[in-house]
């Protein structure tokens, strides 16, 4: 692949933001209108009109920008193995509304994300909160920013002193179990925790140090449309990303964990794994 120069990096992050910012006015148009929806494969996973005119409007605002570039996006059902080709190459991932569940309850935490990827690498990449307002974007090498303004995760801190943001999603008796049994740990051992419902924008949170740590502790079923958004955002906000067992961060894994420290996150696997010393 080319190497890509701060002009073309720049670029692309622009038309990102644009993107995200034409798919959340959508978003806030429905939110609230009690919108209906229909289930996929898993009945915990919903689709809306609200998710299709995203998608549309973040591809046509891509398109006419880069009109040779590819478009992987979460409603595109592509099988996993193409998406794993396109990510291998160069392509733009767009998840048009992340967060959907809370989204029809009216929860306000959701929105677009948006990432070009090289190689399996992120590059660029935005996470847009609609009812918030608040668009964390960032581009390699060149930081990380909510709003226009930089950001950067917050100090280091041990676990007991740490805020740690979780996520729940598969229902069966196995992973329920797992995810109590490992909540329970991290919560005895932490200063708290929060669950927000939407992994992109609990991994922004620990960049622009409203979280410590976050992780996925118990099965999910995420996608590397949702995984590229929030680990650019959080590596270029000088924290640490790494995959849902807290090795190497890896954009086809089902989960995904980042800390502002090497050292919180590698205590918190081990406190929620039960093999602290």
């Amino acid at each position: 692949m080319a190497h890509l120069d701060r002009a073309d990096l720049e670029r692309r992050l622009r038309v990102a933001e644009e993107a995200a910012r034409a798919a959340g006015a959508i978003q806030r148009r429905y939110y609230g209108t009690n919108v209906a929806f229909e289930t996929k494969k898993d009945p915990r996973d919903v689709l809306t009109q609200a998710d299709l005119e995203s998608q549309d409007a973040i591809k046509a605002i891509i398109g006419a920008a880069f009109p040779d570039d590819l478009i992987a996006g979460e409603e595109d059902n592509l099988p996993r193995d193409e998406v794993a080709r396109l990510l291998d190459g160069a392509v733009w991932t767009v998840d048009p509304l992340d967060a959907t569940q809370g989204f029809v309850h009216d929860f306000p935490v959701f929105g677009p994300g948006i990432a070009y990827v090289v190689g399996r690498r992120p590059l660029v990449g935005v996470a847009f909160m609609p009812i918030y307002g608040e668009l964390f974007a960032a581009a390699a090498g060149l930081g990380a920013t909510l709003n226009g303004e930089r950001i950067h995760v917050g100090p280091a801190r041990a676990l007991k002193d740490a805020l740690v943001g979780l996520h729940v999603r598969e229902a069966s008796p196995a992973s329920v179990a797992q995810f109590l049994d490992t909540t329970g740990r991290v919560l005895a051992a932490s200063h708290g925790v929060r669950i927000l419902g939407g992994p992109m924008f609990s991994m922004a949170y620990v960049a622009c140090g409203r979280l410590d740590a976050f992780a996925t502790l118990s099965p999910t079923a995420l996608e590397p449309w949702d995984l590229a958004p929030a680990a650019i955002v959080l590596e270029e906000a000088g924290g640490v990303v790494a995959g849902p067992t807290g090795g190497p961060f890896d954009i086809l894994a089902r989960g995904v964990a980042g800390a502002s420290s090497r050292a919180l996150l590698d205590e918190l696997f081990a406190v929620a794994l039960g093999s602290e010393g």
